[in-house]
């Protein structure tokens, strides 16, 4: 069975038409489509099919029309979806066929004729006509397709593109020679088996696809597969067949099969166009000959591997995948010159010392040997690589880059962090027209390439390099270091130099205008500040613990600058809410939400969050609004990290994509009725205080309200707001809970040196965090990519 991608409601006015017509054209283009079936639209509630349809789906299309809200099948389908688009992310792409989204928000026309009938027949004030009304205007707030008029072929056709971005057509090959394109592919998968019906794949020999799923086979024989003349598709997972000699069809044309029980691949494969056998006893001791039609092979975890082979024949191949070959020492040198390669992963090959001398791969635009901690080094470049290229060299054994690199035309993303060995980068890396990111965090001997950068620069007033991303974290910073970059890379964007000793940010910081995030978090010598330029939304200080005063009140005053979505994360030494904020509340011993209420429009807010003891975490926000749940999705970025005794300044729109924030407004706009919005930190995290200063430019003060101020005493000596301390001086029982633990850590922290001090915060913070896992450390463990 197929679960649809894909599903499409409708009002009965459109049924043989429009909708008809858009099922059509995404069937045609490949995607699994099913419009809700009539014979579940029975009696007067959802048949629990029809709702394991709804939960199945990626993307829901709801076409509003003429007579939509006549029906309430469709209104309660629109509930359910709605359900399925806060809980499970589900995609929701409305239609608003020949009618206006302002009818269907504010129920004009038919829709209030619709309504005003339903109120009629269920009451107004029931909970389910209010719920209608709500999924109404709240759908009509997102980001949809309107025809008014004009050809619906050109209509159908931008929606079926959309569609396409999100769910692409159903390609079992990865290029240009795969297995059927669009409705192919319907007739490939009527033909795919899975593991209930192996006995009838025997039976049958026009089978062309088969995928077996944690299948035990007793009575398989060693000319099973061979039997079935049509099969081009093999995929076997968790499968054991008893069964010694694997015989393989010659027409085969895809065969992913996790732990393939042979140690050589059969020659006469001359129709193959991907491999994935991760996991198998492979050695690969001859080469790749008469593979004239390989594009893909992944060989991840396969421990026999020592050498990679020959592979001069297979001109076509695109992919390569050897993650976690542990024994692998060697590859041929006619992998370097492969003009169709364009991905290339061979991370944690802990064996690996060298990968080639040369590489002439002007299709390359992946390169990854992540934690190939022997690896020590680069090949040199022939000729011109001018592809968007991005190179993965974390954790190796890399001690310089070669000269050749300036002919890396496309590289626009360069990640060596923790090579600890590495002491130069040529300065035309910086030169690269296209070269944007940079990570080179753990690398404490790169401070003299930044310096020998700039003095070229002098010589070259016109120099102008592009680098908007660097992460050059415990690498022994010093101040002058700090200066030579910002002075060396006017357009940076992301700033990341946490764990390092200098103790100013200097004021040319003022100059970097593209700025956005600064992340100066484990600095714990920094004092000083200077004003940042306005464009910085994000500042990191956490464990900053020497911040001046001045610099703690400059970094409050951000707020007042009403920076849109700004994230501030600081100590609490040294500073507390001022008074100027619009709210301020202290709770001493009850959980409470923090209240205030609205109404015309959400208002536009900055919060103050004030933690004292806690565990190192990530911390959410739940949002209510007159008790109707509308919690943003939780995504990584809607998180935010913090520590005990740290602030948190952001602004309230960080926690909600634009479309989510339109929904709020929806949740408020109506009449002019005052709306209690309550907000709490998930998990169960109470801050000890809570700050809200509204923005003046796009709210007015008089469509909010908060309870009335009491006045409370915010010393931040209070057992409740514990300091975090670094002198003996200062260290004391804040209370008498405070455990002997906590006092132990303290002092520990007491005795180590300054820069061992700030790297165990750093490590007791990453060993907490489980969202600290780096995208490019893919462990292939999964599914064939193949099939996504």
């Amino acid at each position: 069975m197929f679960c649809a991608p894909l599903k499409i409601y409708r009002g009965e006015d459109t049924r043989h038409g429009f909708t008809g017509h858009l099922y059509d054209a995404l069937c045609r283009n490949g995607i699994n489509t099913f419009i809700d079936d009539e014979n579940l639209r029975t009696g007067e509630t959802i048949r629990p099919q029809l709702l394991q349809s709804i939960e199945a789906s990626k993307i829901s299309i709801i076409v509003f029309s003429t007579n939509y809200a006549a029906s309430t099948w469709c209104l309660d389908e629109l509930v359910k979806i709605l359900q399925c688009h806060r809980e499970r992310n589900q995609l929701v792409f409305p239609v608003f066929y020949k009618v206006e989204p302002s009818d269907v928000r504010h129920q004009r026309n038919t829709y209030k004729e619709a309504m005003d009938a339903h109120e009629i027949r269920f009451g107004c004030h029931t909970q389910k006509v209010k719920e209608w009304k709500e999924a109404l205007a709240e759908t009509s707030n997102m980001k949809g397709f309107h025809l008014k008029q004009g050809y619906e072929f050109k209509f159908i056709q931008e929606i079926v593109s959309k569609a396409l971005t999100h769910i692409p057509p159903r390609q079992l090959l990865i290029e240009d020679r795969m297995i059927g394109l669009q409705t192919r592919v319907v007739e490939v998968e009527s033909h795919l088996y899975s593991s209930y019906s192996t006995s009838k794949c025997r039976e049958n020999k026009k089978i062309e696809g088969i995928k077996l799923v944690q299948c035990e086979e007793d009575d398989w024989t060693d000319t099973a597969f061979v039997k079935m003349k049509q099969l081009r598709i093999l995929i076997l997972r968790n499968t054991n067949l008893s069964c010694g000699t694997i015989h393989l069809p010659k027409q085969l044309r895809l065969l992913d099969w996790r732990g393939y029980p042979s140690n050589s691949i059969p020659s006469d494969l001359k129709e193959i166009v991907a491999f994935s056998l991760r996991h198998s006893p492979l050695t690969l001791e001859k080469p790749f000959q008469n593979f004239g039609h390989l594009t893909y092979m992944n060989f991840s975890h396969c421990e026999s591997i020592t050498h990679f082979p020959n592979v001069s024949e297979a001109q076509c191949l695109r992919k390569l995948i050897l993650n976690g070959c542990i024994n692998l020492v060697r590859f041929d040198e006619s992998v370097g010159f492969l003009p169709n390669l364009t991905y290339l992963r061979a991370s944690k090959c802990i064996k690996l010392t060298k990968f080639l001398s040369r590489i002439c791969l002007p299709s390359l635009e992946h390169l990854s040997f992540n934690w190939c901690r022997r690896l020590g080094l680069f090949p040199d470049i022939v000729g011109k690589m001018d592809k968007p290229l991005k190179i993965c060299l974390k954790a190796t054994a890399i001690q310089e880059l070669p000269d050749s690199f300036v002919d890396l035309v496309g590289l626009h993303y360069l990640d060596l962090t923790s090579c600890e060995k590495l002491g130069y980068l040529p300065s035309c890396l910086f030169m690269l027209p296209n070269f944007v990111t940079l990570k080179v965090g753990g690398c404490p001997q790169l401070g003299g390439s930044f310096a020998r950068f700039r003095e070229s620069l002098s010589t070259n007033a016109e120099c102008r390099p592009s680098l908007e991303t660097l992460h050059f974290s415990h690498a022994s910073l010093c101040d002058e270091d700090l200066h030579v970059i910002m002075l060396s890379f006017p357009n940076l964007e992301v700033l990341n130099v946490s764990l390092n000793n200098f103790v100013s940010i200097p004021a040319c910081v003022q100059e970097l205008s593209y700025l956005t995030s600064l992340d100066l978090s484990y600095c714990l010598n920094l004092q000083e500040i200077p004003k940042l330029p306005s464009s910085v939304r994000k500042v990191d200080l956490r464990h900053c613990d020497s911040l001046s005063a001045s610099t703690t009140s400059m970094l409050w005053s951000q707020v007042r600058e009403e920076i849109h979505k700004l994230q501030v994360v600081m100590p609490t030494s040294n500073t507390k809410i001022p008074k100027w904020w619009d709210d301020r509340t202290s709770w001493k011993h009850d959980p409470q939400d923090l209240n205030f209420w609205a109404r015309g429009k959400f208002p536009v807010v900055a919060l103050a969050f004030v933690f004292g003891e806690m565990n190192y975490q990530s911390v959410g926000l739940d949002l209510s609004i007159d008790s109707g749940d509308v919690n943003s999705t939780y995504q990584p970025s809607h998180n935010f990290r913090v520590a005990e005794n740290h602030v948190l300044l952001c602004d309230l729109r960080l926690w909600f994509s634009d479309e989510e924030w339109k929904r709020l407004d929806a949740h408020v706009e109506h009449g002019n009725k005052w709306k209690t919005v309550k907000v709490r930190c998930v998990p169960d995290i109470i801050p000890v205080h809570w700050g809200v200063y509204v923005y003046k430019e796009e709210t007015s003060m008089k469509d909010v309200q908060f309870q009335e101020w009491e006045a409370v005493n915010l010393s931040w000596t209070e057992p409740s707001v514990k300091k975090r301390l670094y002198s003996a001086e200062e260290l004391y029982i804040a209370s008498f809970s405070e455990s002997l633990k906590t006092v132990v850590k303290n002092l520990k922290r007491l005795m180590a040196p300054r820069e061992e001090q700030s790297f165990c915060l750093m490590q007791h913070d990453r060993d907490k965090d489980k969202d600290e896992a780096e995208d490019e450390d893919e462990d292939e463990e999964g599914e064939s990519d193949m099939e996504a």
